[in-house]
């Protein structure tokens, strides 16, 4: 029995503070704690919500590693479950370009009337990059979301996928305009990303 098996097993401690611990040290094992992902999952649902917390940051250090998890993310993304929900979207961000397979489900969430969702959504699908272009359509209309974190995220997300956003130019263009600072700059600053030529 290695380290990160003596850590999956400490992650069925009694005690919520060994739980988190164990949550903590996976993450940091990064990479090398591969075998750990099914664990982390189950960890998601942990009544402890700092064990939930670490659990999912500890997926998104994984990177790569922990790309098998990302159809039990998007079984927790569509949940209903707000606290569930958004600790799958933030662990999809963190791991990155690797979890490109939960894109529709991050679309479906961008159209949900809960308003961080959508912002944690975007989030995302901006850590995705640019394996997110077919949320482009999705995203635009965001820009001109009610919400100023809402809109300043599709910026953000839009940049993030790069060249292949062409198509939210005008839109983006249009958010230039927008009242408040941050949208405006994130805005110019995804345009930026969006005409870079590689």
């Amino acid at each position: 029995m290695d380290e990160v098996d003596m850590m999956i097993l400490a992650l069925k401690a009694r005690t919520p503070g060994d739980r988190r611990r164990a949550a903590v040290k996976l993450g940091a094992t990064g990479a090398a704690a591969e075998k750990a992902v099914p664990a982390l999952l189950d960890a998601l649902g942990d009544k402890d919500g700092d064990v939930r917390h670490y659990a999912g940051e500890a997926l998104g250090q994984l990177g790569k590693a922990a790309a098998k998890a990302v159809p039990g993310l998007v079984r927790d993304l569509i949940s209903g479950v707000p606290a569930t929900r958004s600790r799958a979207a933030h662990a999809l961000k963190k791991i990155g370009p690797a979890a490109a397979k939960a894109v529709p489900a991050l679309i479906a969430a961008l159209a949900d009337p809960d308003t961080e969702f959508r912002r944690q959504a975007a989030l995302a699908l901006a850590g995705i990059g640019r394996g997110a272009d077919k949320a482009v359509p999705a995203l635009v209309p965001l820009l001109a979301d009610a919400d100023v974190n809402v809109r300043w995220t599709a910026a953000h997300a839009l940049g993030a996928i790069g060249p292949k956003a062409k198509k939210a130019v005008p839109a983006l263009t249009k958010a230039l305009r927008d009242e408040h600072p941050d949208v405006r700059e994130g805005a110019r600053v995804a345009i930026e990303k969006v005409q870079a030529t590689s």
